[in-house]
């Protein structure tokens, strides 16, 4: 899933010149959401593609977000149990149980930060 911002009906822009439908092959509108903040007259449009998995697949989506491109994307499964959202200095996994969460933390402490809070 990846994202473009902007008022409705408006030109959508990307974050950092980027467009990440273009490193999105076949990525197709989804929906349309408003931000949080009534203030604001902002939407987040997103659009998803599902392909099957081949190493490399995701490389150029990855690369502009460690590259802080301003790309906003979600990889997750078809079945949306796991999501993971990476974002210049790190990623959040959000995944289906507390038990798969802890055996992802253990087998990775070396990633974890080393702030109290885990931030």
């Amino acid at each position: 899933m990846t994202a473009g911002y902007g008022p409705s009906g408006k030109p959508i822009e990307f974050f950092g010149g980027c467009d990440p439908h273009a490193l999105n092959p076949g990525s197709e509108f989804w929906t349309t959401l408003r931000d949080e903040d009534p203030a604001r007259d902002t939407f987040v449009h997103l659009y998803v593609s599902e392909r099957p998995w081949e190493s490399g697949l995701i490389d150029p989506l990855l690369r502009a977000v460690a590259d802080d491109g301003g790309v906003d994307v979600i990889i997750t499964d078809t079945g949306l149990r796991r999501l993971y959202h990476p974002y210049d200095g790190g990623a959040d996994c959000i995944l289906e149980t507390t038990e798969e969460r802890d055996r992802l933390k253990a087998a990775h402490r070396d990633w974890l930060s080393g702030h109290p809070g885990g931030l």
